[in-house]
């Protein structure tokens, strides 16, 4: 039983690092629940998740121990094991997903140094920072998605760091001064291990670094984070209508997972 278990937790591992939707939907299949009780266990070197009389483990076989100083994500993690039912999929354990990578980067500052790294290579192929001006025939109404929800992250980024931000039109390309790399690269290396693995989510999530960047600072919420992530989208919808079992699926995937970036934060 206790191998179902790491099975999952390696599922979510997989899960927090995954680049697209696609990439979480190939994870194995569910697994049936065969705990009673998921609660925290306080000791002193830190918070441990037990599922009856049994402490949950990383794929490694290592005890996943939570800070004290996070109480508050101790019990979200217990809380989501708690309330699973009969079949658990990776997807429906956002929260220990991120507290498992925020304790992986702990462990490891060169992997670390690799996500931020990796993170930043979001920032020039943004997909905020590439509009549409509305003069291609059918663009017209993305104009007002675009006004609603991306300029007003832009400049917000552009005045919480005191920076430039750069934006084109179409698919011309678009860099970013020295000076915005520079504030945008400390503030992401900055981050604590658990902020990390929660702003790589963001990122990873909504693909787009500067969105995550607003989510993470609490610039906006979740509704309007998910919003600003599906504009093209949701234009496509307008235009064409909802695909069911596809625009609705990844709508609350990505709520879900946005959602546990926040609570991360708490």
């Amino acid at each position: 039983m206790r191998g179902l278990a790491a099975s999952l937790v390696r599922q979510c591992r997989r899960h927090s690092t995954a680049v697209s939707a696609s990439a979480a939907k190939t994870a194995p299949a569910s697994v049936s629940r065969f705990w009673k009780k998921a609660f925290p266990a306080q000791a002193e070197d830190g918070i441990r998740i037990m599922l009856d009389g049994r402490k949950l483990k990383n794929p490694d076989g290592h005890e996943i121990v939570i800070p004290l100083s996070q109480k508050r994500l101790a019990n979200l993690v217990a809380g989501e094991w708690e309330e699973q039912e009969r079949l658990i999929k990776a997807a429906s354990l956002p929260m220990t997903s991120v507290a498992v990578r925020g304790i992986e980067l702990a462990n490891s500052p060169e992997t670390c140094a690799g996500v931020v790294t990796n993170l930043l290579r979001y920032l020039d192929t943004d997909s905020i920072l590439y509009m549409q001006d509305g003069t291609q025939p059918g663009t017209e109404g993305i104009l007002a998605l675009q006004d609603t929800y991306w300029h007003p992250i832009l400049a917000w980024i552009s005045r919480e760091f005191n920076v430039p931000v750069a934006h084109t039109y179409g698919i011309a390309s678009v860099a970013q001064s020295r000076e915005t790399i520079d504030s945008l690269t400390h503030f992401v290396a900055s981050l604590s291990p658990l902020h990390l693995a929660a702003f790589e989510r963001a990122v990873l999530s909504s693909k787009s670094f500067l969105i995550a960047t607003a989510v993470l600072k609490r610039a906006v919420g979740v509704d309007f984070a998910v919003k600003a992530a599906r504009v093209e989208v949701d234009f496509q919808v307008q235009k064409w209508g909802e695909v069911l079992d596809a625009h609705d699926v990844d709508y609350h995937a990505l709520r879900r997972d946005l959602g546990s970036v926040v609570a991360a934060l708490l």
